[in-house]
């Protein structure tokens, strides 16, 4: 995943997995997206083609997102 931290690869796991409560899917989505200057779009686009984790949890982290919205 290029210059992404190790954090992140830990919260995109759990974002993808279903495992974070809304304030660590807010916490996260702002620090590892929104101060870098991405968006939602991101985090499906890192999950699908920069890790295992398929649609599926790219569908998960996006609903983990809208929903702590």
């Amino acid at each position: 995943m290029g210059n992404r931290s190790e954090e992140m690869k830990i919260w995109l796991f759990d974002a993808a997995h279903g495992n974070l409560t809304d304030e660590a899917v807010l916490k996260g989505f702002l620090k590892y997206y929104v101060c870098q200057d991405m968006a939602l779009s991101d985090i499906k686009r890192d999950i699908l083609y920069r890790t295992s984790y398929g649609a599926t949890g790219a569908q998960k982290a996006e609903t983990a997102v809208k929903g702590a919205l």
